[in-house]
């Protein structure tokens, strides 16, 4: 039986956190320091990535603009796009005292099944918008809902993106995949040597090299994954994507890679080495809504996902609502047929092969056993398939016997 949600309230140095977790999932949430979803974690295995400098360590007048990159904690935060320093249309952030570092209020809600932290930023002049964020996660699984609301609060029409910005630990190497029409460099002295661009399956791969740059993504699926070989977990990151909008530097994904070397801010260059923290292994995975017109009162939403889970696969091919895809489902043909697979799963749940006929009638059903995002699912299992069987699907149940869906199907004619 699987344990409720758990919720609690402490503190870490000088933080004061809210600690959410389930029977897979746990993270923690700090409203002092820009309302920074910290630690979130699979089991014991850390994700996201924290500044061991800063760790604890509340803000004061005399460390706010220590750095012209503000203070970096790690963990995730909001903030309005596009980045910019030529005109009142741009965020001149971080460092920021409202928006990025300032205090979030709060709220929580709890009961056995799901439990919600909201966050609410104060006013900020500069760019007339309040950010808010809803954080969500629910028994049963692996995943974080993140729900961002940006709000007009002044008395001007404004347009910004809601930003959202994550650093995930790449202490022991990472590898990203993203489904993507492209990518162009925004930021770096020197061409990032560890990515690429296959035009044949439209994919850019991306891995971690000690090596500054940013690289603005033509995402076109609503998904990107974040691949720790060495620990066998992939993190999942969904959202919309709007097609024909105006996003910030013409994309709706961002990376920024944390290494050694140089870029130029607003006509300075910067040596990372000189930034406290700057060379720690991590990448900033960035995800935009569209460019969106305000009117004063008015707001907008977007909606993003992470989803962690153990998977023992080279890759990642494919993200749904139920998994991630190593190697796609194969149904090898014989008396009895053979089936294999290599995924990641984002639910506790009962995991059955389903046969169907030429009607789409369903003419086997085949028990998989249980499966959990602490354990890669590496599926090779003899089943006898119906000889009438044109196409299998693996599908997902939950404790109370609801589908949750298709992890992946396959056509065998």
């Amino acid at each position: 039986m699987m344990s409720p949600i758990h919720l609690a309230t402490g503190n870490t140095g000088e933080w004061f956190c809210l600690n959410v977790s389930n029977d897979l999932v746990a993270f923690s949430v700090v409203p002092s320091i820009g309302g920074r979803v910290m630690d979130l974690r699979l089991g014991e295995t850390q994700v996201f990535y924290s500044n061991p400098r800063l760790r604890g360590q509340a803000i004061s007048a005399s460390t706010e603009t220590e750095s012209s990159l503000g203070r970096n904690y790690g963990g995730s935060k909001v903030w309005p796009g596009p980045q910019g320093w030529s005109s009142e249309q741009e965020w001149p952030g971080p460092p920021d005292p409202v928006l990025d570092c300032g205090e979030y209020e709060w709220h929580a809600e709890c009961d056995r099944s799901t439990a919600k932290i909201h966050l609410q930023s104060q006013h900020d002049e500069y760019t007339g918008i309040t950010m808010r964020r809803e954080i969500k996660i629910s028994l049963g699984s692996s995943s974080a809902e993140v729900l961002h609301t940006m709000q007009n609060t002044s008395r001007r029409p404004v347009r910004w993106a809601i930003w959202q910005v994550t650093q995930v630990d790449a202490d022991k190497g990472l590898e990203i995949l993203v489904p993507a029409t492209g990518f162009h460099q925004t930021f770096g002295d020197k061409p990032y040597p560890s990515v690429s661009f296959n035009p044949a399956d439209k994919r850019v791969r991306l891995k971690y090299a000690n090596q500054v740059a940013k690289l603005a993504v033509a995402a076109d699926q609503g998904w990107f994954s974040s691949l720790d070989q060495a620990s066998d977990l992939v993190m999942a990151e969904t959202f919309p994507i709007t097609p024909g909008a105006s996003y910030p530097d013409d994309a709706p994904v961002a990376f920024w890679i944390s290494g050694q070397g140089s870029f130029r801010l607003h006509g300075d260059r910067v040596e990372m080495s000189a930034v406290p923290g700057g060379c720690d292994p991590h990448i900033e995975t960035e995800i935009m809504s569209p460019l969106t017109n305000l009117a004063p009162g008015e707001s907008s939403n977007f909606r993003t996902a992470w989803h962690l889970a153990a998977i023992h696969s080279h890759e990642i091919i494919s993200v749904n609502h139920c998994g991630a895809i190593g190697d796609s489902l194969a149904i090898q043909p014989g008396s009895p047929a053979r089936c294999t697979g290599s995924f990641g799963s984002f639910w506790q749940a009962s995991l059955q092969l389903i046969a169907y006929d030429r009607a789409s009638q369903i003419v086997g059903r085949f028990e998989l056993g249980e499966v959990s995002p602490k354990r890669p699912v590496l599926l090779d299992k003899s089943v006898p398939l119906p000889p009438h069987t044109v196409r299998c699907s693996l599908m997902m149940f939950d404790r109370d016997h609801q589908q949750l869906g298709v992890l992946d199907r396959v056509n065998l004619r």
